[in-house]
């Protein structure tokens, strides 16, 4: 639901080349006033490792020149006890 309802106000690319890998989808906004975020979507692997990575290949790298922060959204699946998890972290790119 989160895609669908993005795509009016947010341009949304998926398996996007990003810094030094490709995220799996980064929602651009099409307002300033707009928070970019990053979603991230992996299986058995922790949110810790996901955000991580996030970090480490600069999936944020294209946001930089025209944004303070944005927003990156993990969800893990484990299958083995059929559980999800989350995590959201705000990420200042004024820092880097």
């Amino acid at each position: 639901m989160l895609y669908l309802g993005a795509r009016d106000t947010y341009g949304v690319e998926r398996e996007d080349k990003t810094g030094k890998g490709f995220a799996e989808f980064t929602f651009y906004p099409r307002r300033k006033a707009d928070t970019p975020f990053i979603l991230e979507l992996k299986k058995d692997e922790n949110v810790e490792a996901a955000t991580k990575q996030i970090k480490e290949k600069e999936y944020f790298q294209k946001f930089m020149k025209e944004f303070d922060n944005i927003q990156a959204f993990v969800i893990c699946y484990d299958s083995k006890i059929k559980e999800h998890s989350c995590k959201i972290e705000i990420i200042n790119l004024n820092i880097r």
